[in-house]
């Protein structure tokens, strides 16, 4: 399951129905502290965003291991790899934390096939 810091913040008590109910998903969090999707949208268009900034590094992977499930937090391109291997090896719902640019716009198409 790929989500970003903003969609975690709308699901991310379902880690506990997960955990409660053994579903062994693995999600890897892009977190880059905005609301990408609407804040590089409105830089563009308008020169300034409006509330569209998160908490920057929220430790997401934390609030898992607080739930029951496996969490590990990923900083550099050469973590990931082995977090993905420990997170799919864990037996448990994981989430994998992986701290992103928030500088980085993100391609976009106008429409998805």
């Amino acid at each position: 399951l790929l989500q970003g810091d903003g969609a975690f913040g709308f699901s991310g008590m379902e880690w506990d129905t997960l955990v409660r109910h053994g579903v062994q998903v693995v999600s890897v969090i892009g977190n880059n502290g905005i609301w990408a999707l609407e804040k590089h949208p409105m830089e563009m268009l308008y020169g300034y965003s409006v509330v569209a900034e998160l908490r920057p590094s929220t430790r997401y992977d934390e609030v898992a291991r607080a739930l029951g499930a496996y969490g590990e937090l990923v900083s550099t391109p050469g973590e990931l790899r082995p977090a993905l291997k420990r997170a799919f090896g864990s037996g448990l719902p994981a989430v994998v934390n992986v701290l992103t640019d928030p500088t980085v716009a993100y391609p976009r198409r106008s429409t998805l096939a």
